[in-house]
């Protein structure tokens, strides 16, 4: 087992007391250099003033200033006298002419500014850093006569500060070395009872835990004692609800009546019913604990499970297994646990119910075609009888109820066809379809006196869908717009925006009421009213089956007496399977 040498609470008071000690040597030497600078600061401006008076004292008398600067000074002190301007008159340590001018030295300009002034300036004749102390010297009419230095080498206080150093730092390594001697005593007694929680959470032993818990006391290793053992305690509690929980879970997956199997967030099989048992390849090894890839031959399945996992989303799709169809659900449980995520995946077994629309489509699709062939031979006997004078008004009824019949057959033709064939996705050129609508809608457009226009942004001349269907949904969107617009214009609008491509279709006709919007995409709903010619009731519902095959979406803006707007938002990431890639470039080559 790995122990530390030291509890962390040890080691804090260890780092803080060396932390101390340090900051206690650094301020014991900052505070000598400290002082030894101001001693030496005084010592130099005491210096500096008696050669002063001394100096204005040989002027009166007529003495020699050189003598003064050889007086009873220390050694380690160095006395110069200049003339005003900054010339050496006399120097105790070089010859005059040694001696470098002085006049622009700071402390040398401030002397002569205020009487006094102090400053640490190398100096070429000492080859050294010198700490100056300059006064100005005055006769008794207060005239300059010159300026008294004292100076000394600017290291002096730190070799004062050193010989403390020199006692200072023994002794604070010594208080140190005590100070880690207390520290592992007391590491050795904090550390003991934490040894014996660690031995104890390492084994699991709960009976362990609950004898040391009740020995402990309100420190805070007791505390941590005590929680220790309602930690491990409530471990066990849990184990035993997950254990509960499972059996449960295995219930309600072999209660379900679809195959199910639940994944963990590494895709391995956590559990599974026997309706997915019966589709794993026969062999002796049960399905928890394998991968999906493993045991689920469907490759799209797998990508749907993959996308599902890394993009938090449900998917929803169909697949097909050994001949059977299947309705495949996939959704992350995200509220399982926070930190281990499931995935349930539900196959359905469609196949019947496939078969069973594949006949609806069929019986609709051949219904509507018997019966839309007799309807075409009565309307051209119809044509026929026109040409007798007398029977024009029956004849027009006649007409226009067969002309309606024929509408409604093609409009359940379209829908049956469209409901149950995928799109044929390939890339549309819009302006393409723009021309066809057009040309349709031409005699339309001049007969009503409302003209129809279309406005396409540039970034919006392609889209990857169904040619067909968009025609259809254009169709179907100008000729509703017509029904119900008397003057005005009918618009048009491609654009490109955010991933999609939006189709706004725009009247300036009477408009929808606010109770009706709710209804208009209902199957043979007319919302005709008077003086407007009845239509199926598919051709929007036809609308929304190409939305929703392409993946879009659909909505309508509309104001009584002002006008209509449906707008088509359709993603631009559709695109060809790779499945359908050759079949789409035969179909260009040809």
């Amino acid at each position: 087992m790995s122990r530390r040498t030291f509890p962390w609470r040890v080691e804090t008071s260890v780092v803080a007391g060396l932390l101390v000690l340090a900051a206690s040597a650094w301020l014991l030497v900052a505070s000598v250099h400290q002082t030894a600078v101001k001693g030496e600061s005084a010592r130099l401006e005491a210096a500096a003033r008696l050669l002063s008076t001394s100096s204005v004292h040989a002027l009166q008398s007529g003495g020699s200033l050189s003598s003064l600067v050889w007086g009873e000074f220390p050694a380690s002190m160095r006395l110069t006298i200049l003339n005003p301007d900054g010339s050496a008159a006399a120097d105790s340590a070089f010859s005059v002419a040694a001696v470098v001018n002085r006049r622009k030295d700071p402390e040398v300009q401030r002397a002569l500014a205020s009487g006094i002034g102090e400053g640490i300036t190398y100096h070429v004749e000492a080859g050294k850093q010198e700490r100056s102390v300059c006064v100005s010297i005055r006769d008794a009419q207060e005239k300059l006569v010159g300026v008294a230095v004292a100076s000394s080498d600017a290291s002096l206080p730190w070799q004062v500060a050193s010989g403390t150093v020199s006692w200072a730092l023994p002794l604070l390594l010594g208080i140190g070395i005590c100070l880690l001697a207390f520290s592992a005593v007391l590491a050795g007694r904090e550390r003991r009872p934490l040894d014996e929680t660690a031995d104890a959470l390492e084994l699991r032993s709960l009976a362990s835990l609950a004898g040391i818990a009740m020995h402990a006391g309100a420190t805070p290793e007791g505390r941590i004692e005590k929680a220790a053992y309602t930690i491990v305690q409530e471990n066990e509690s849990l184990a035993r609800v997950e254990r509960s929980w499972s059996v449960r879970l295995d219930a309600v997956l072999d209660a379900l009546p679809l195959a199910a199997v639940l994944l963990d967030d590494t895709l391995n099989v956590v559990s599974s019913n026997p309706l997915f048992d019966l589709l794993v390849p026969g062999d002796l090894l049960p399905p928890a604990g394998r991968h999906i890839a493993e045991l689920l031959p469907m490759p799209d399945v797998l990508a749907a499970i993959d996308r599902c996992v890394s993009t938090h989303q449900p998917q929803q799709l169909a697949s097909v297994l050994r001949g059977r169809s299947y309705a495949c659900t996939v959704q992350e449980l995200s509220q399982w646990n926070a930190h281990e995520r499931r995935v349930i995946v539900l196959l359905e077994d469609v196949t019947d119910a496939a078969a069973l629309a594949r006949v609806k489509a069929d019986f609709v699709a051949n219904a509507s075609h018997e019966l839309k062939t007799p309807l075409t031979a009565i309307q051209g006997y119809l044509d026929l009888l026109r040409e007798e004078p007398g029977n024009t008004r029956y004849l027009d009824i006649i007409g226009r109820n067969v002309a309606r019949l024929i509408e409604l057959s093609t409009d359940i033709s379209v829908l049956s066809r469209f409901e149950n064939q995928p799109p044929s996705v390939e890339l549309v050129d819009l302006h393409d379809l723009e021309a066809d609508t057009m040309e349709l809608f031409e005699k339309r457009a001049a007969e009503t006196g409302v003209p129809l226009r279309f406005e396409i942004q540039e970034e919006a001349g392609t889209l990857y869908a169904d040619r067909l269907m968009l025609q259809q949904l254009l169709i179907n969107l100008v000729e509703n717009a017509y029904r119900f617009t008397e003057r005005g214009t009918v618009t048009v609008t491609i654009s490109a925006e955010g991933g999609f491509t939006e189709f706004q279709v725009a009247d300036t006709g009477r408009g929808i009421a606010p109770n009706v919007l709710p209804r208009i995409f209902e199957r043979f709903y007319s919302n005709a009213g008077k003086g407007v010619r009845p239509g199926t009731g598919l051709g929007l519902a036809i609308v929304k089956r190409i939305v929703l095959a392409h993946n879009g979406t659909i909505d309508v803006h509309s104001t009584v007496g002002k006008g209509t707007t449906f707008v088509i938002r359709i993603p631009e990431n559709l695109r060809p399977s790779a499945a359908d890639a050759p079949r789409a470039a035969t179909k260009e080559d040809s």
